[in-house]
């Protein structure tokens, strides 16, 4: 529910976020004229609040109002020391860091969440004597894309054949599941064939009717049982 809640949140605020000058320069003026008052505290949260936006896209959009240059914004948003103007950066920095779903600490926690769901899949692969070659070793091969684990020898769940496994620590919906299919999924599928998604968190039953689902990959939401499982192996 939470990874549905999540997700759920940061669509709103993608539409309610619009990158523009003029909207920078009035959050920027609503934030000179709170910050007169030197014990006004955090800010930036309340401002967010009061806009219906998150703390970190309002305190992006204070910087975007400092500097034009997106790559000098991406780097004060990364590391506020950088920021001239201190109380900037003070109250930027916390704003990033009182949002959960936006800016450097909210990623820091999702990659936490996520490398989390890789072990437990390597885990449940070592735990059955699957051998595999991971990430780190698929990109020693030139491999550019790369799934979270490639099996050596593949495998039978349900009948279908899987050489590979993608993890996937969040809710999949059809936006999501979209842009994985473009960026990863099909590459995957092009190099090595058909494999699995895990899902961790599940995904829309609609899923289940694409026409990829079940001819590409299959969908799970945890690692499938043993009886489920048909293991080969190569005879030398």
């Amino acid at each position: 529910m939470g990874s549905i809640i999540s997700l759920l949140v940061q669509r709103s605020m993608k539409q309610s976020y619009r990158k523009s000058p003029v909207i920078s320069s009035k959050y920027y003026e609503l934030y000179e004229e709170l910050m007169k008052d030197k014990n006004q505290g955090d800010v930036i949260n309340r401002l967010a609040e009061s806009q219906g936006i998150s703390p970190a896209l309002f305190a992006r959009s204070l910087l975007q109002n400092v500097s034009s240059d997106s790559a000098v914004v991406k780097k004060y948003f990364k590391d506020t020391t950088l920021i001239e103007n201190k109380d900037l950066a003070y109250q930027v920095f916390l704003g990033i860091m009182n949002d959960n779903q936006y800016g450097p600490y909210a990623d820091i926690i999702k990659q936490s969440i996520g490398l989390e769901y890789e072990l437990r899949l390597e885990r449940e692969l070592r735990m059955m004597n699957i051998s595999f070659s991971d990430e780190n070793l698929l990109r020693l091969r030139g491999y550019d894309k790369t799934p979270d684990f490639k099996l050596d020898v593949p495998i039978a769940v349900d009948n279908f054949i899987i050489n590979w496994i993608e993890s996937k620590a969040l809710f999949g919906d059809e936006e999501n599941h979209l842009g994985y299919m473009k960026e990863q999924l099909m590459c995957y599928w092009n190099r090595f064939g058909p494999g699995m998604v895990i899902y961790w968190f599940g995904y829309l039953e609609a899923l289940d009717s694409t026409p990829e689902v079940n001819n590409m990959f299959i969908l799970r939401t945890n690692f499938p049982d043993k009886s489920s499982i048909t293991q080969y192996k190569i005879d030398l």
